[in-house]
């Protein structure tokens, strides 16, 4: 059920990455969602522990409009954004084992919805 789900589901929070990005939400306007989540899930006690033996989930700190200002160059391709994200899940991958044990399916991020536009498939 919903209440044991609240009770019980436990998610990890990676402290690694370059703060500006991966740790700093922007709270107001198109990306606030993502960043109230990120600040909210952070802080969180209920949801959050600092044992990854004992997350459900692996959450990946990350504002896609923080990556945005810090790396996209206008008029250019979001090549450059990708490869970041790339490195970051490389070296996550890397550094810790749990990542491992079920190739990251377990692992998760937020992002705006609009930013899906730059990911084509």
């Amino acid at each position: 059920s919903y209440e044991l789900m609240e009770r019980t589901l436990k998610v990890y929070v990676y402290r690694e990455g370059d703060k500006a990005i991966m740790h700093s939400p922007i709270l107001s306007g198109l990306y606030a969602s993502e960043g109230w989540f990120m600040k909210h899930m952070e802080a969180s006690k209920q949801f959050v522990t600092t044992d990854p033996k004992n997350a459900h989930l692996f959450y990946l700190p990350f504002s896609s409009q923080r990556l945005v200002d810090a790396l996209w160059v206008p008029k250019s391709s979001y090549g450059n954004l990708i490869q970041y994200l790339s490195n970051y899940v490389d070296m996550i991958a890397g550094k810790h084992h749990f990542w491992n044990r079920t190739g990251g399916a377990d692992h998760f991020l937020v992002a705006c919805h609009d930013w899906v536009y730059a990911f084509p498939t």
